[in-house]
């Protein structure tokens, strides 16, 4: 209250009866709940003694807000210019009846500040160093700005709980136990949403730094309290990045909202990135897995993504021997991802070394399993020198396998011939060389199921089977004998033979091929 007021107060007070027995205390809500009585105090002359806000006056009467009956003042008093509505005002006094109306006649009167005024007033008497006697103080006038509805002490009272609660929360950095306290203080006395926000984030963080700290239960926090912990977009500004590594606390409370978000998406991946680091199997092998968790949440320049993924690799690397070809294969591909494709040939020639061991190349099974690895390999990289082992190693598994199991041989043939190569004259030739052997070729022909000169009379029953017809022609020198072979269709084959009878060490030989009208050898 200012100069001027106080010395109207006291004059007021002054004018008025020096002798006032004060009335029964009471506080005007403890007055409203009991208005029934009202008409039963006036008729006692009882004298009560309250305090409530001035709202107005009118000649010698004065309204006092949700008192809802006129009160009158003493004839023998004045009552001061310049009180402003919502002054509180002390009244001792009686209810009076006249004519079936109600009102109170004041026997005595005290101004006051208003309750703003007072609690501002109050707070200067509070030390630095109690900033929670601040809380205490606004609880003792939250009870009026309630009652009447009072915006304006509603506010300064959430300003002084503000202040009160910022000032702990500095005395308390570090303290998870206390933070966590002043934030659910802060929370139900429903202080700025900045202070809330600022607490919710320095518990956190404070929380994330104790040794054994509950990180599951802190990234669920996150999630539930801090909004733009999931946001992608806009990227989050570099200065802002570094900010949050060198002072995080003091960057969030200096930051405007949209800041604010980022740095809650900053705390949110530190404490993330913990989190599936202890997903992370003491050798690694999970590492792919817990890249790809990296890459999906924070994008694929993050560097860790690439520490999870060289762990698994390592963990491979250990155990090539035991690797699948589908693991091989995915160690490849994750080598060439990793920028290290030239360290892929040198890696799969230890994982078919461990082959070749694990299954040896002594017996049959062991050359079959050994060359489809090698095959494999080499389909896998385009790797002409792979093919060439694994074909050699095929060949082996034939010759194996010609005398102890023929089927097996036949099968090995026939895939030696998927790849390129055919045996002819009891050697493997590819199909450029077959291709480029004269039509005559004895055994290409053999093979093809044809009969050409030079033949011996086993090759061509190799070849047709036995004739239909043999007719001989005999000179001095040799004989000449006519082989017939009937067809299914209208042509059929004549095939001469001639054999020396001067040279008796020689056999017949195939000298010519006729293919004739099947009528005519009928």
């Amino acid at each position: 209250m200012n100069a001027s007021i106080l010395k109207s107060a006291l004059f007021c007070c002054l004018l008025m009866q020096s002798s006032v027995a004060l009335g029964q205390a009471v506080t005007l809500q403890d007055l409203l709940e009991k208005k029934e009585q009202w008409p039963t105090y006036a008729a006692d002359g009882k004298k009560f003694q309250f305090e409530g806000r001035f709202e107005g006056r009118s000649a010698n009467t004065i309204k006092i807000s949700k008192f809802d009956i006129t009160c009158n003042l003493p004839s023998n008093g004045t009552f001061p210019d310049g009180i402003v509505s919502g002054q509180r005002i002390e009244l001792i006094g009686r209810f009076l009846s006249e004519n079936g109306k109600l009102s109170f006649v004041v026997s005595r009167i005290l101004i006051k500040d208003t309750d703003i005024d007072r609690l501002r007033s109050r707070i200067k008497d509070i030390p630095a160093d109690q900033p929670e006697k601040l809380l205490n103080l606004a609880a003792e006038y939250q009870e009026a700005a309630e009652f009447y509805d009072d915006s304006a002490l509603k506010a300064e009272i959430t300003a002084v709980r503000t202040d009160s609660l910022s000032r702990l929360r500095k005395m308390a950095r570090g303290d998870v136990a206390k933070l966590r306290e002043l934030l659910q203080q802060s929370k139900s006395l429903g202080v700025k949403p900045e202070l809330i926000q600022t607490l919710q984030f320095e518990a956190i963080f404070a929380a994330a730094k104790v040794s054994g700290a509950d990180v599951n239960a802190l990234v669920e926090e996150i999630k539930n309290s801090c909004d733009g912990w999931d946001r992608l977009v806009p990227p989050i500004p570099e200065q802002l990045r570094l900010a949050f590594a060198k002072d995080a606390v003091t960057t969030f409370i200096e930051s405007q909202e949209a800041d604010r978000r980022g740095l809650h998406r900053l705390l949110y991946k530190s404490l993330r990135l913990r989190q599936i680091q202890m997903m992370v199997k003491p050798d690694g092998s999970n590492g792919l897995e817990s890249s790809r968790l990296v890459r999906a949440e924070f994008g694929d320049d993050d560097p860790l993504a690439a520490d999870f993924e060289e762990r698994e690799v390592q963990y491979r690397l250990t155990q090539l021997a035991t690797l699948s070809r589908a693991d091989l294969k995915s160690l490849a591909e994750l080598l060439r991802r990793l920028n290290r494709a030239r360290q892929v040939p040198d890696v799969v020639s230890d994982w078919l070394r461990a082959q070749e061991r694990k299954f040896g190349t002594s017996d049959l099974a062991g050359l079959l399993r050994t060359a489809d690895e090698y095959l494999f390999v080499a389909d896998l990289l385009q790797s002409a020198e792979f093919q060439r082992q694994g074909v050699e190693l095929l060949k082996q598994a034939w010759t194996s396998a010609s005398e102890a199991s023929p089927t097996d041989a036949d099968q090995i043939a026939a895939r030696l011939k998927s790849l390129g190569w055919e045996r002819l004259n009891n050697s493997w030739m590819t199909n450029a060389q077959m291709n480029s052997l004269p039509r005559d070729d004895v055994q290409l022909a053999i093979r093809e199921g044809r009969v050409v000169r030079g033949m011996s009379v086993e090759q061509v029953v190799q070849t047709l089977g036995q004739p239909s017809k043999i007719s001989r022609i005999a000179s001095r020198k040799s004989v000449c004998e006519l082989w017939s072979y009937d067809a299914e269709g209208s042509a059929g084959m004549v095939i001469r033979f001639r054999r020396s009878l001067i040279d008796e060490t020689t056999s017949s030989i195939v000298e010519d091929v006729s293919r004739i009208n099947a009528r005519r050898i009928q």
